[in-house]
């Protein structure tokens, strides 16, 4: 057990040490993550005895509509402005800015989803204020190319993992001293000072299964809000060639399995890096790095495309794919013994024995 946190089936239970009379901010993620929201705020602001502001932690994501937000209307969300924020302190050479909605309030609460991430390691803890909320100097500076391939920055790692330490760091400074995570994987809720959740939420989520021999070929399914578009999901496919030790043969297909209703997404910094090269994209490793919201991204699948093959299928808008180079079809995904099924694979992935 890692002292100060709380685990329980429900929000309710993992708050049941919490109170505050102070209005505090309150940030949340938007619908790239997948929790009860709802009840997670209603958890929240039982234990407050002043309501303080909800603010949707976009990062650099598109802002949500109407109806996306209807679940959370009651508490009036803010959508986080990346270009509205207050600075807060410089951490590896990175100068810290956040939601002024954030800053103005006397401390901050960061609720979210805990699984895998590229980066950071996991999902939140501080990530959903000091990136969530953050500026868009702050979040551009995180993502530059150097950053996320440095040494020790892995999928499912926090330990020795610079990213991850940045994050934190960041987070502290912006004041955010409460998380509250679900852990998907293990159907449990924590609260409590957020490094500590995140170390919590790690020993309970079994991140890897392991299979004994390895193979030509992988499918990562995705849904939800990560199958939006080819930003999004193709995340499932490079967390995969990214990880320790992915049980795949050298030039083996990794075929995403998402729907991607957006295209390749709205990121225009993404766009514009896929846009500009042509596979396997080789030119974005080297040179000048690419730069705008999401070009990381592009990064990461000219990563992944120097070792193996991406493949999109049951692909609603094949079209808009493949006019950035992406192999995408509305064919369903195949099925068989000699393809390895992901089925979860932001909370669990397959590593070779």
């Amino acid at each position: 057990m890692i002292e100060g946190v709380e685990i329980a089936a429900s929000p309710e239970g993992a708050l049941r040490s919490f109170s505050s009379d102070e209005a505090v901010a309150v940030a949340v993620p938007d619908l790239t993550r997948s929790l009860d929201l709802p009840g997670a705020l209603r958890a929240v602001y039982q234990r407050l005895s002043r309501p303080g502001p909800v603010v949707v932690g976009l990062g650099l994501h598109r802002r949500m509509t109407v109806d996306e937000l209807g679940p959370i209307a009651q508490w009036t969300p803010l959508q986080h402005d990346p270009d509205d924020v207050v600075a807060t302190a410089a951490v590896n050479g990175i100068r810290g800015t956040v939601s002024r909605a954030i800053a103005e309030a006397p401390w901050s609460i960061g609720v979210g989803v805990a699984e895998l991430h590229q980066y950071a390691g996991l999902s939140g803890g501080h990530k959903g204020v000091a990136v969530g909320c953050g500026g868009r100097e702050t979040i551009a500076a995180l993502h530059h190319r150097d950053g996320v391939t440095a040494e020790g920055v892995a999928v499912g790692r926090l330990e020795g993992n610079p990213f991850r330490e940045t994050v934190d760091r960041l987070g502290e400074a912006a004041r955010c001293r409460l998380a509250l995570v679900f852990v998907p994987a293990a159907g449990v809720w924590i609260a409590g000072e957020p490094t500590a959740v995140l170390r919590a939420a790690l020993e309970r989520m079994q991140p890897w299964w392991t299979v004994s021999a390895a193979f030509d070929g992988a499918i990562v399914h995705v849904d939800g809000g990560k199958a939006v578009s080819l930003y999004q999901a193709s995340r499932a496919a490079t967390y995969l060639s990214e990880s320790p030790r992915p049980p795949l043969h050298p030039g083996a297909t990794i075929v995403v399995a998402a729907a991607c209703t957006e295209g390749m997404g709205a990121e225009s910094g993404f766009r514009a890096a896929m846009e500009g090269t042509a596979p396997p994209w080789t030119a974005l490793l080297s040179g000048d790095p690419p730069a705008g919201p999401g070009a990381q991204r592009a990064v990461m699948i000219a990563r992944l495309a120097q070792r193996y093959r991406l493949r999109v299928m049951g692909c609603k808008r094949p079209d808009a794919l493949r006019a950035f180079g992406i192999d995408a079809t509305d064919a369903p995904p195949p099925t068989g013994p000699t393809w390895l099924q992901v089925p979860q694979p932001f909370q669990q992935l397959p590593q070779l024995a």
